[in-house]
């Protein structure tokens, strides 16, 4: 049996996940079809390059999975080479990109974006995730996703960012919520106890607790959404208040359900990065990327951040 690209990502993705589960869903495979081909590599490397304990903690590297672990990178790194050398001559986005958004910015962005990119490059073949900070990161690691848009900081060395936009937050309330008469608010005002968050997983959650302060856990929010729709019809049904990127403001205020209070200088904000793995080849398509979503700064209601 010979070493197939396939166990080598999956094995890239469960060594950096530490978990099938994870690992399986970022690879968009079933966690039985990873294990399958799991257990093909360790049956040709005549080990097992994983501990699989009891329980749920993570799983780790066995020694022989320590020695294959840079070795497989370089296999992952070089195969892209070759795609890169196949790709020689084409102009940047003209081929396929695999591209994961976080949730907080895909539902707003996508239907700028897919327009401006059918125009200027109209032999790319775009592939479209919407997944979580984590997912992106790992995706982007293990060669899943060739490039990804989220919310900075990323500290992984391995991982190239480019900012492309600086998205501010607002108070959102519901039409008859008197807290704030009228703004600008400081974030040391807003009733923490009142305040909606997304669930575990958003990095919108934690830059919402940080900008309110709220990294003492003895301090709780009440209610969590899944969505940024949800946490909107939440805030607009009198349950609380939260913060809304100025990204999202057009589509999740369309009804004008909510009352919308600005911040006072400076505004707190975030900046989207486009990222992609250090030495991969898809660092030029990843540049053009971040040069189209920079130019749909005024139509998305936010600031363009250069390179």
């Amino acid at each position: 049996m010979n070493f197939t690209l396939r166990q080598i990502t999956y094995f890239l993705a469960v060594a950096r996940l530490r978990n099938f589960g994870r690992a399986a869903e970022v690879s968009n495979v079933s966690q039985p079809g990873l294990s399958s081909q799991i257990a093909q590599l360790e049956a040709r490397l005549g080990g097992a390059v994983f501990q699989r304990g009891a329980g749920t903690g993570p799983v780790r590297l066995t020694a022989l999975g320590e020695r294959l672990l840079p070795i497989a990178q370089e296999l992952m790194d070089s195969a892209q080479r070759l795609q890169a050398v196949a790709r020689a001559g084409h102009s940047p986005l003209s081929g396929k990109l695999r591209l994961a958004i976080i949730p907080t910015v895909a539902p707003y962005l996508i239907p700028h974006l897919i327009p401006a990119l059918r125009e200027t490059y109209p032999g790319l073949d775009l592939e479209l995730h919407e997944v979580v900070t984590d997912d992106l990161l790992a995706g982007v690691a293990s060669h899943r996703f060739d490039a990804g848009l989220m919310a900075l900081p990323v500290t992984d060395p391995a991982i190239i960012a480019e900012p492309v936009l600086q998205d501010g937050f607002l108070i959102a309330l519901s039409e008859d919520d008197t807290t704030f008469l009228s703004g600008p608010a400081r974030p040391e005002s807003i009733e923490t106890e009142r305040l909606l968050l997304l669930a575990d997983g958003h990095c919108l959650r934690d830059q919402a607790l940080d900008i309110c302060g709220l990294r003492n856990p003895r301090r709780k929010v009440n209610l969590e959404a899944a969505s940024m729709a949800t946490l909107m019809r939440m805030v607009s049904s009198g349950l609380g208040m939260t913060l809304i990127p100025r990204l999202a403001l057009q589509d999740e205020n369309r009804d004008n359900r909510l009352r919308i209070v600005p911040f006072a200088t400076p505004e707190p904000s975030r900046e989207l990065a486009v990222v992609w793995r250090r030495n991969a080849e898809a660092g030029t398509d990843a540049r053009a990327l971040a040069a189209v979503i920079r130019g749909l700064a005024p139509a998305l209601g936010v600031e363009p951040l250069s390179a």
